[in-house]
């Protein structure tokens, strides 16, 4: 397996007001410490934005208040058919490994996703952990992952992974594609 190691990282709601590259519009301080962090450890930082998808954070954005969460069925599915569209374009990429610092919300279709696009090594650097003791492994400048076991493939995700316990699996069909356009 070659390539990037990518740490995507969720948004903030903290905003400046003017327009700018995405590390400086997000101005929450949870937000600045885990930029700064994922930068030490990883080839490729992506901001996850629910306007925006996966972007660079040098992308020029402008300030907005969107959270899928808590919006219309229809924006959360044109915002998800995005999505779809940028991981599959990062996992032709062939990533190394993916590590998900999003929150809880997206986080298991968006592994289905890159699992289904042939990205098997993902890991959850804060899984299960409140936010100080995330504060202190940043602090700390713990090392997300190890390098040499990400080349061993050390980190790909187990074939049951997401098996919900006691009921049935069925894997996501291979057949069918997505090739809606969105305006």
């Amino acid at each position: 397996m070659a390539g990037e190691t990518v740490a995507i990282i969720p948004c903030t709601n903290q905003k400046s007001d003017t327009r700018g590259p995405a590390r400086e519009v997000w101005v929450g301080g949870h937000f600045q410490l885990i930029l700064a962090h994922t930068e030490m450890f990883y080839d490729k930082i992506l901001v996850m934005s629910y306007k925006y998808g996966l972007i660079s954070p040098d992308f020029e954005i402008d300030p907005y208040d969107v959270d899928m969460r808590t919006s219309k069925a229809g924006d959360r599915l044109r915002w998800w058919f995005m999505m779809k569209g940028h991981i599959k374009t990062l996992a032709e990429t062939e990533p190394l490994l993916v590590a998900l610092y999003t929150g809880m919300y997206e986080r298991e279709r968006i592994m289905r996703e890159f699992v289904t696009n042939k990205v098997p090594q993902i890991i959850l650097p804060f899984e299960g952990l409140k936010v100080g003791d995330r504060m202190s492994k940043v602090y700390d400048c713990e090392p997300p992952f190890d390098k040499k076991v990400a080349l061993e493939g050390g980190y790909a995700l187990a074939e049951n992974w997401n098996k919900p316990s006691g009921g049935k699996y069925l894997p996501p069909p291979t057949n069918i594609t997505t090739d809606i356009e969105w305006e």
